[in-house]
């Protein structure tokens, strides 16, 4: 059952996270961002850029399938969020009775693991109405009018400096 509207949009504007579970895990999809919007943005950009024939859809396909290892990241990237596609943990070692101790910090790669975790558990149909699912909360609308009134801002302007000086016809400015 679905949330009522009103229900989704105190959720978006309160920016809790929505709790999904997949394969049996539980993964609390990150409120979304311009900077994930970004990151998802980049992952598409590595899919394979091809026309596919509507006529002989198994075979194209089948084709570019093993190409879309990026599918599970962009899904990834979309419940991560920019900020959690990583986590750093610290771990200190004691020896000598507690003595010397040690500490060690390690870069956990949460996309990577969660994107296999996606292509391992997802039906494509699931992973498609996920993807819509996620994508529909990212406000798509307002980022297309900032980036298209900046990008309308950067052609009016100026590229090159315009002379100002004005000479009388068949005379030098030099004179």
């Amino acid at each position: 059952m679905t949330d009522p509207i009103e229900a989704r949009v105190a959720s978006t504007i309160l920016q809790t996270p929505r709790e999904l579970v997949i394969g049996g895990r539980t993964i609390l999809a990150a409120p979304p961002t311009t900077a994930t919007l970004i990151l998802a943005s980049e992952a598409i950009a590595t899919l394979p850029q091809v026309t596919l024939d509507s006529e002989r859809v198994a075979e194209e396909t089948l084709r570019i399938a093993r190409d879309c290892r990026a599918l599970g990241e962009i899904l990834a990237i979309l419940m991560l969020g920019a900020k959690g596609i990583t986590e750093t943990r610290t771990t200190t070692k004691k020896k000598l009775f507690g003595l010397v101790s040690s500490t060690s910090t390690e870069t956990i790669d949460l996309k990577g693991e969660l994107a296999q975790h996606l292509l391992l558990h997802l039906s494509p149909a699931d992973m498609y109405r996920l993807f819509t699912e996620l994508i529909s909360d990212f406000q798509l609308a307002d980022f297309f009018g900032i980036t298209t009134f900046l990008i309308g801002v950067n052609l009016l302007r100026p590229t090159r400096e315009v002379e100002t000086e004005t000479t009388v016809f068949g005379r030098s400015s030099e004179a």
